[in-house]
């Protein structure tokens, strides 16, 4: 029996719709599919769990890879990191011992068309993998290593193209304090990207959303700090904002602030609807989709 994907919309919302497995070309460019990775941790060793895909694989066969899978119909995306891990390696996890560390909204990347989101989950677990456990024979075998030993694998060509994702969670990860000494604030700037404008060097990148930067703060790549200002449905070439949630990027020295309208005392204007998370992730895709990040403080 084919498998059956639940089809969404950018900002995650039901359409309604399914997908059999490999006809999501079929897709309209409105229609994403749902799919997660799961990093597994011993934290009493501090390696990973890693496992070599099946030589029957169509794509990468016998290499090495996490725990990765597509939501099914039905499927939140808790339940599929959750379903996936026993599936593929006989572990069971609850839903308290996995936390998200990435969403990406992929859409076209060089010229070809994703239409997907994904979902990167941590757990920690002292559980051993059982493969006669597992209900599927994806994986062939498992091991546990450090981060430097994976990175070192996939330099050397043995890994599945995702498993780069591990070096920004690693090396950059989300600071202990959450921004909570940037969410809240109000901030001042410039848009020079207004919506409905294209990058200058880059003419196929268009904006759907105002960008720009606020003054007289430094970020990471030491020019002055890029926003997000959401909520307004023309280009401005200004703004008074307060910010509220930082997009981390695990793979890049800045961070993108996200930021709505509102007045010198830091109240939201009437006539703005403040996005939540899913909506944020659909409207900074356009660009973010090049990344590795995730939202915190929402």
């Amino acid at each position: 029996m084919s498998e059956l994907w639940d089809v969404y919309t950018i900002d995650r919302k039901e359409t309604g719709k399914t997908c059999i497995r490999g006809e999501q070309s079929k897709l309209s460019e409105e229609e994403f599919h749902l799919w997660v990775m799961v990093w597994i941790k011993n934290p009493n060793t501090g390696k990973y769990l890693i496992s070599q895909r099946s030589a029957d694989k169509d794509t990468e066969p016998l290499k090495w890879e996490t725990v990765a899978g597509h939501a099914v119909a039905g499927d939140t995306s808790l339940d599929a990191a959750l379903r996936e891990v026993y599936e593929e390696v006989g572990i069971t996890l609850e839903e308290k011992d996995a936390k998200i560390l990435a969403t990406k909204v992929a859409m076209t990347i060089d010229g070809k068309r994703y239409n997907w989101i994904r979902d990167s989950y941590y757990c920690e677990t002292t559980k051993e993998p059982d493969l006669d456990r597992a209900t599927t024979n994806e994986v062939i075998q498992t091991k546990w290593l450090s981060f430097e030993e994976i990175k070192d694998m996939y330099e050397r060509g043995e890994c599945c193209l995702n498993m780069r994702d591990l070096y920004g969670f690693e090396s950059n990860p989300v600071p202990k304090d959450g921004y909570q000494d940037i969410i809240g604030q109000i901030v001042k700037g410039r848009i020079d990207r207004p919506l409905g404008s294209y990058h200058p060097r880059h003419r196929e990148l268009y904006y759907p959303v105002n960008y720009g930067y606020v003054e007289g703060v430094i970020g990471g790549d030491g020019a002055e700090q890029d926003i997000y200002l959401l909520g307004e449905t023309s280009a401005v070439t200004e703004y008074v904002g307060k910010v509220i949630a930082v997009y981390h990027r695990y793979n890049d020295n800045e961070t993108k602030w996200i930021v709505v309208p509102c007045d010198e005392e830091g109240n939201i204007r009437s006539d703005i609807e403040v996005p939540d998370k899913d909506e944020i992730y659909a409207k900074i895709a356009f660009q973010e989709q090049f990344y590795s990040g995730v939202l915190v403080g929402l």
